[in-house]
């Protein structure tokens, strides 16, 4: 049964990105619409994302309310409501300094502002607000180490009283997080919508990659992949292959250092690049492709910078449900979608990955019954079941 009149607010600071956190959001967004909330999103920046974020992820997004970032605004930005004016007013003639009255405007007006929600789902950068909806929710997608956080414990377990649930993307995120809270930290994991990919039964000889074509936080380390490729192909190992790149630019393509640098090492080889593509661009890659390779996180000390690995990797599951073989390193949330030579496999070093896409590549058996597995365990992280469980933890405030 839907919930009516209900009003919800999502806040996540990296929107226009467009990468898996920004996907999880909205993802959020969505459900909430469609179970009968009226869903404001707080974002001050450039609103041509939501767009974007359709037509790349699938999402039906038309009701959803754009309002102002109460969260990052400057003060002289902010709307207020008219039963806050007499409070704002006080604070603007005092004499305090102006640092400390412009602070005290923003703590005023988030206090004013989540109160009038029933649910907020805030994404955390490593600072976390006092929320003050019926209930909130606090989502962690970076796995955050204590010199990260940029406030200290103590402080981070009162803010902790004002969230009903913390929630992580995977098992791996939840163990950094659960040192900062003492609070039950809730894995939830992300929403992949398996059932709009599709299997083709006539693959092509393609090793695909998706993701980000950049070099910040959790790099995809396209690079490492290109040299692999170009080794199999100088040792003969593989014919009448092919590799595809597709993925996400914030900048146009001739600008992006980090894209050209991968162009120019593709030179020559079989080596191909999408950027930006659609979903059924997407969706049609995935079909055609036999094996899905992915390297974010190798050569990291997860343990050191765990921010540095992929913290769970919906395309992976996108490309099992698609019936890729996965071919992927064994770090960060990885090893929580993927059991080595079961439904696909892992490995840590550049000889791993060759060695195990050649074996794959030259027994035909093999790549089959690891590909119905690998279909299989795709169904675990249906949009459904996160839908499901979602739905399930806003129950219980």
């Amino acid at each position: 049964m839907k919930n009516r009149n209900l009003r919800a607010g999502i806040y996540d600071p990296y929107l226009d990105t467009l990468g898996g956190g920004e996907r999880y959001c909205l993802s959020v967004a969505e459900i909430l619409l469609n179970n009968g909330y009226n869903v404001d999103l707080f974002w001050s920046g450039d609103k041509s994302f939501i767009e974007k974020a359709e037509t790349r992820f699938s999402l039906n997004l038309k009701k959803l309310n754009i309002v102002p970032d109460i969260f990052n605004s400057v003060p002289h930005s902010i709307s207020f409501f008219e039963d806050k004016n007499a409070l704002f007013d006080l604070i603007h003639r005092s004499k305090s300094p102006l640092k400390i009255r412009d602070k005290i405007v923003r703590t005023a007006n988030k206090i004013f502002t989540t109160k009038k929600y029933d649910l907020i789902f805030y994404l955390s950068d490593g600072s976390n607000p006092f929320l003050f909806a019926k209930n909130n929710i606090l989502h962690v997608q970076v796995p955050f180490t204590k010199t990260e956080l940029k406030y200290n414990n103590m402080l981070n377990n009162v803010k902790g009283f004002t969230y009903n649930h913390i929630v992580c993307n995977s098992q791996f995120t939840a163990k950094f997080t659960q040192k900062f809270f003492n609070k039950k930290v809730n894995v939830l994991y992300p929403p992949v919508d398996i059932n709009k990919f599709e299997i083709n039964n006539k693959k092509e000889n393609i090793i695909l990659n998706v993701g980000r074509f950049d070099n910040i936080l959790n790099a995809k380390k396209q690079d490492i992949l290109i040299s692999v490729f170009k080794k199999l192909l100088k040792n003969k190992q593989i014919e009448n292959w092919k590799l595809i790149f597709a993925g996400g630019s914030t900048q146009a393509s001739d600008q992006n250092s980090y894209l050209n640098l991968l162009k120019e090492e593709a030179k020559g080889y079989p080596i191909e690049f999408y950027i930006n593509p659609d979903f059924d661009t997407l969706k049609s890659l995935y079909a055609k492709s036999k094996i899905y390779w992915h390297a974010a996180g190798y050569n990291v000390k997860q343990n050191i910078h765990p921010e540095n690995t992929e913290h769970f990797g919906m395309t992976i599951v996108e490309s099992m449900a698609s019936g890729c073989v996965p071919i992927v390193i064994a770090k960060g949330g990885i090893p929580e979608i993927i059991s080595n030579g079961i439904d696909g496999f892992t490995w840590l070093t550049t000889k791993g990955l060759y060695k195990k896409t050649k074996n794959l590549i030259s027994n035909q058996k093999l790549f089959e019954k690891i590909q119905l597995k690998s279909i299989l365990t795709s169904k675990k992280f249906s949009k459904e079941n996160f839908e499901t469980q979602l739905l399930s933890l806003i129950s219980k405030k």
